[in-house]
């Protein structure tokens, strides 16, 4: 299996594609919704979400058209796409690694609201680079870890905070003086197989993208079959330098009747 590290910059682009397609609030909710379901109107998408308002719901469904999520097969009638239908791979990846290294404080979450949370940690300005930087060269000082990522300083220092407070890195030292390096935690560490299933989705949303690498040859296949892979319960393979460990099996889509816990 090739390793996919070889074409970081690339591979930090689709994993950012995809965590912005996917990570606005209540996506996963009515993706799962009418993953469940089947096409539905928007009344009863509703119904199945009370949470949501009317006015708001709408607004969410006209952006997941736009942004090729959902179709309306009929008037008033809303179902997936086939990009729609692709993102249950990324939330069983992402589940599962917010099951494993998460459960300690949110084992009551529901499963839409466990995926949902744990994109809400992927996203925003120079997240990926920032993960992939550490991933790809190891503990890091405060103006090599900017710069790898290219970020301003004050993008930097706010990123950098976040990424602390929702525990994908830490200090190697409590102490901020010469010495002190940021590191990935363990949890960051087993993002591996998310990556992988994000940067396939990207892939697939977007066929027309094409990555060559150094021989000339494409990069796609390679990306297929890192997350064919991790699809599977009993191989492993590498994207951002780290060999994931194994992950327990989720349902491909849950949708919970209680109100989710928390919003980011």
């Amino acid at each position: 299996m090739p390793d996919l590290s070889t074409t970081p910059t690339r591979h930090t682009e689709l994993v950012d594609q995809a965590v912005a397609r996917l990570s606005p609030r209540w996506t996963t909710w009515t993706l799962q919704t009418i993953q469940q379901h089947g096409p539905m109107r928007l009344a009863d998408i509703n119904s199945a979400l009370p949470w949501v308002g009317v006015h708001a719901m709408a607004q969410i469904v006209r952006r997941m058209q736009t942004s090729n999520l959902l179709d309306r097969p009929q008037v008033g009638v809303y179902d997936l796409t086939p990009v729609g239908r692709d993102a249950q791979h990324v939330h069983r990846a992402l589940s599962a690694w917010h099951r494993t290294h998460l459960t300690d404080r949110t084992a009551s979450l529901a499963e839409a609201e466990r995926v949902e949370d744990a994109l809400g940690r992927l996203r925003g300005k120079g997240t990926i680079p920032l993960l992939h930087a550490l991933a790809q060269h190891g503990p890091l000082p405060n103006g090599a870890l900017r710069d790898e990522a290219g970020l301003s300083t004050g993008s930097f220092h706010y990123r950098i905070t976040q990424l602390q407070t929702d525990q994908l890195i830490t200090r190697t030292s409590p102490f901020s003086g010469r010495g002190a390096e940021y590191t990935l935690t363990s949890a960051a560490r087993g993002l591996t197989p998310v990556y992988a299933e994000l940067a396939e989705f990207a892939r697939e949303a977007n066929p027309a993208t094409s990555l060559p690498d150094e021989h000339g040859a494409t990069a796609q296949h390679a990306i297929r079959a890192s997350a064919a892979v991790h699809r599977s319960p009993v191989a492993s393979s590498e994207l951002f330098s780290h060999i994931p460990d194994s992950q327990p099996r989720v349902p491909a889509y849950v949708t919970a009747l209680t109100h989710p816990s928390r919003t980011r």
